[in-house]
């Protein structure tokens, strides 16, 4: 993957206030929403029983339930593909030309479903506070946030109600960052893998997400990756939105404006020609049903960072435990190609619990980096205004009134095993 294959140019539009108003514009960092325009494109084909529009600024006395996804608009003004292709339009290479984005915002869907839930098929809590201690514990507490509430037809499916969820939020994600076609950047971003000094260390960035059924998939060009193998992906891909996030389990979620803001990348592509040679991305699934697809996909994985002659992986972990087993697989298959892996993981054990803080590891696995420990115990104040269900049903059993005090932990947060991450947080040696 090395050389210029792809080239993108990425036109920032910083988002310093969001409004409603009588139109819907953008102008020096104003984005202003007429919610009647937005209804209208939201309810075209009747797929729900209504639509509602919520804005959450940094800082306010809010906190918003069911959240599904959150998407950071973006707007292709040139180049091979469209915006998040295979939903919005073919699914064409993305990753090269130019691209709008309203930086600093994204949309979020919130919804719940009618239909019946067992087993995997299962859509968990998801929470995000805009002010107090919980705020570090979730992603886009930071992020200035126009919020979509569906209210989903009777009659329809929970995948009915689901793809049409995703497809609006993409749409008007797409159509607000359109609002900039005809403006000019405050910043401009490129991204390429250029060739580099060839002495340097190759190094390939292995992401493993999740798909298992419907209510826990990722989506790559509009296909969920439940039959695929592990892919090569060149980094700009995922930053020009060629994947999209589906996996509703509380923790573990990650939205699509996590893929399209990888830190990894961001990471890697900022030592690129400096201190290493970062030859690409391998995109791969967790939760493979039985040993041996597992151990199948991880040989795979290997295979192509291999072929890259990669001398080095950093690995990035999206998941609970049988996709523990995946991971650590990858991690082994790498290290016997004589390619030194780097997995950077959050802990499960307490101190104090004797419990051990991975569910699974393998002696290879000699540079491990921990993100902290999933389970930590949150105080959390009541709010003032609540987007969402004003009941809050939590895995377990649990039930709280969304507007008080809450007392859990901060896996029931929305996205909080990438949270640990982008925060900064770290294990302790107990």
């Amino acid at each position: 993957m090395e050389g210029k294959l792809l080239r993108l140019e990425m036109g920032l539009f910083p988002v310093e206030n969001i409004k409603e108003g009588n139109e819907t514009t953008f102008s020096d960092g104003l984005l202003t929403l007429n919610f009647d325009q937005l209804h209208e494109m939201a309810m075209e084909g009747r797929k729900f029983e209504d639509v509602s529009f919520h804005i959450a600024l940094p800082g306010d006395s809010i906190r918003i339930t069911n959240v599904l996804d959150a998407v950071e608009p973006i707007h292709k003004i040139n180049g091979n593909s469209s915006e998040f292709p295979g939903f919005l339009g073919p699914a064409r290479t993305a990753g090269s030309g130019l691209t709008h984005k309203l930086s600093g915002m994204c949309v979020l869907s919130s919804t719940y479903f009618l239909g019946p839930q067992t087993g995997i098929m299962t859509c968990r809590e998801g929470i995000i506070d805009m002010s107090g201690p919980g705020t570090k514990f979730c992603t886009n507490s930071d992020t200035l946030n126009l919020v979509i509430r569906f209210i989903p037809l009777v009659n329809s499916t929970n995948i009915e109600h689901d793809d049409a969820v995703r497809l609006v939020t993409l749409r008007i994600s797409s159509w607000l960052a359109s609002l900039t076609k005809d403006m000019s950047p405050k910043e401009t971003k490129v991204y390429e893998l250029t060739d580099v000094d060839p002495s340097l260390p190759k190094v390939v960035y292995v992401d493993q997400v999740m798909h298992q059924a419907p209510m826990v998939q990722t989506f790559m060009y509009g296909k969920d990756l439940g039959d695929s193998l592990p892919t090569l992906i060149h980094p700009n891909e995922m930053l020009d939105g060629a994947v999209v996030g589906a996996n509703y389990k509380t923790s573990q979620k990650v939205p699509t404006y996590l893929h399209c803001n990888k830190p990894l990348i961001h990471e890697l592509y900022g030592r690129h020609g400096v201190d290493l040679n970062f030859v690409g991305m391998i995109i791969t699934r967790g939760h493979r049903d039985n040993q041996a697809l597992k151990e199948r996909s991880a040989q795979y994985v290997a295979k192509l960072a291999k072929i890259l002659r990669a001398d080095g992986a950093v690995l990035s972990f999206e998941g609970g435990g049988n996709s523990s087993v995946d991971y650590w697989l990858t991690v082994q298959a790498l290290e016997q190609m004589d390619i030194s892996a780097v997995p950077i993981i959050y802990e499960v054990g307490r101190p104090g619990t004797e419990e051990f803080p991975l569910v699974y590891h393998v002696p290879e696995a000699d540079s491990i980096v921990s993100k902290g420990a999933n389970g930590d115990k949150v105080d959390a104040p009541a709010m003032e205004k609540v987007i969402g269900s004003e009941k809050i049903f939590l895995y377990g059993g649990q039930e709280f009134d969304a507007y008080g005090n809450l007392k859990i932990t901060n896996s029931d947060y929305y996205a909080t095993e990438w949270a640990l991450d982008i925060n900064g947080f770290v294990g302790k040696d107990f």
